[in-house]
């Protein structure tokens, strides 16, 4: 038997001990899993048989709520200037004591800080009244010798006011304007947002963050205008949210074009329920999100279902490699469009299966989950080093492509050792029914291997779910993705929102049109403005 033959064996050998292994584990756990149940049986057969005997036990601590006094966050740093070292110290154990509490096991909890780096100072001096400031002993004044500075967080109630604008108007004086006409001389009004709107675009900014940002419904807000002292219907609030975000249409329309001119580009989507207005029931509408590597920002659209056709408008003359979940809409839209596109799969939506599949048949998925471990360590390796894409794809074709050639063989030997209505089954059979979009990425550097990026993405439209139901309608659909987007692209930008909002708002109607790119988030952090306004 020749050397390499030997080591073939070995390695086949080597293969069959691992898979051994976890069907071992597989069945362990299946055991472990009988024996809870049992327990879990005896222990409900336990408490009936108490039951019928009248009463019940209360575990120990129940009725405590807070068993102790917990210090969660520290006090804003304090500094000290003292006038020798006794006194810097001298109080130190104290203080530390009373920073500090203990957790449930009785071990010293460190609390959690407070970062107020960012923010402004005010300086309140406290100082001893003059006849105190006297040496008890020769009546001699005292001087100063140091300071010691608490800082005590305040906030400051934002406020509504009402500006009037008052534009003096100059004509002839009476006794000429008797013989001849001339038309009067007025200042122009500052440039507005929403003509006969009596919001400034730094009150709509402001509504707009509190909606879509801060997941704050209108209803809500009108709420707190009107404790603020500002009585309005909550069908202005909407109508001015709605004006708003199709002034910023253009801007999210050409931050789409970046997305959709390629070569890559990255979707998902997340369902909402839509009213269909006036006796039409509810449908089930879908909001998406769309990704490019190479462009700085997200953008989100909005359209009346998942079919493929809508999506096949929104994907419209992209050209490339299109990545997302194992959708079969996704490929049903790329045959429908003109440009020539690849699917390409996500590996931490096969992660996340095996990762369910674990209380079934953990050894199995440790088995899978190892070896995409490895394929993330590669990218990691990759992304460490600023491997440009023709050096990513050659990395990968080296070492990714063995292991992804392992996974398939295991996908194909494994699949029938599990039951077709189980979680292991599901995450097999994904990687049997994706094995073609989820080897997309070994052909070129600029494919991510996952969809992570679009998925972030989706994660502040879930959160703000739990505050809202439905979009009232198609356009209201629209309107949030409008905002949606320019929001999160602040997001990602560093950007502050209201003041972003504040600023485009008044300029994109009368922004050249071949140059909104200028407006885009990203684009607009650098310009002069940016600064200028952060600081006002």
């Amino acid at each position: 038997m020749s050397p390499s033959q030997l080591q073939a064996d070995n390695e086949t050998l080597k293969r069959q001990l691992a898979e051994a292994r976890a069907a071992i584990a597989d069945r362990d756990s299946k055991i472990e899993k009988l024996a809870r149940d049992v327990a879990m049986l005896q222990d409900a057969v336990k408490h009936l048989l108490a039951r019928r005997g009248g009463g019940h036990r209360v575990p120990a601590g129940q009725g405590l709520l807070f068993p102790e006094a917990a210090s969660l966050v520290e006090a804003p740093k304090a500094e000290e200037a003292a006038a020798d070292d006794g006194d810097e110290t001298g109080d130190s154990d104290e203080d530390d004591s009373a920073r500090r509490s203990l957790d449930n096991s009785g071990r010293k909890r460190t609390p959690r800080k407070i970062d107020t780096t960012g923010l402004p100072r005010e300086d309140r001096l406290h100082n001893v009244p003059e006849d105190q400031r006297v040496d008890p002993v020769t009546g001699q004044p005292l001087v100063q010798i140091g300071e010691k500075v608490f800082e005590e967080l305040d906030y400051t109630r934002a406020q509504l006011i009402v500006i009037r604008h008052r534009r003096a108007i100059y004509g002839l004086p009476p006794a000429e304007a008797e013989h001849r006409e001339m038309a009067p001389v007025m200042a122009d009004l500052p440039p507005r947002p929403l003509e006969n709107c009596a919001a400034s675009a730094t009150l709509l900014a402001w509504l707009l963050v509190q909606k879509y940002g801060n997941h704050l419904p209108l209803y809500r807000q009108e709420e707190i205008f009107g404790r603020d002292g500002m009585r309005l219907s909550r069908q202005t609030l909407c109508d001015w949210a709605l004006a708003s975000a199709e002034l910023l249409q253009p801007i999210v329309d050409r931050l789409m074009a970046k997305i959709r001119a390629g070569p890559v580009m990255q979707l998902d989507d997340t369902p909402v329920m839509c009213q269909g207005g006036r006796g039409a029931p509810n449908f089930q509408a879908c909001l998406w999100t769309y990704v490019n590597p190479e462009v700085d920002g997200v953008a989100y659209r909005f359209t009346p279902g998942r079919a493929s056709a809508p999506l096949a408008a929104e994907i419209g003359d992209f050209t490339g490699t299109l990545v997302g979940d194992g959708y079969s809409g996704n490929r049903a839209a790329a045959e429908k469009v003109a440009g020539d596109i690849a699917i390409a799969g996500c590996w931490a939506h096969v992660t996340r299966k095996f990762r369910d599949a674990a209380s079934e048949a953990p050894g199995t998925a440790k088995l899978f989950r190892n070896d995409i471990k490895n394929l993330y360590e590669i990218e990691r390796e990759a992304d460490e080093a600023g491997l440009a894409p023709e050096a990513r794809a050659a990395l990968r074709q080296q070492r990714a492509k063995p292991i992804l050639i392992e996974i398939y063989s295991k996908a194909w030997r494994l699949h029938a050792q599990f039951s077709d209505a189980g979680l292991m089954a599901k995450a097999i059979g994904y990687i049997r029914g994706q094995h073609r979009p989820l080897r997309q990425f070994l052909e070129d550097g600029r494919i991510p291997i996952d969809n992570n990026a679009c998925e972030r993405a989706i994660r502040p439209i879930a959160i703000g779910r739990r505050n809202w139901l439905f979009t009232g309608s198609m356009r209201g659909g629209r309107a949030a993705a409008v905002i949606y987007t320019l929001i999160e692209c602040c997001r990602l930008a560093k950007v502050d929102m209201v003041s972003y909002l504040a600023d485009v708002l008044v300029r994109v109607a009368t922004h050249p049109a071949s140059r909104v790119e200028e407006l885009l988030p990203a684009n607009w952090a650098a310009a002069p403005q940016a600064a200028e306004l952060a600081l006002a």
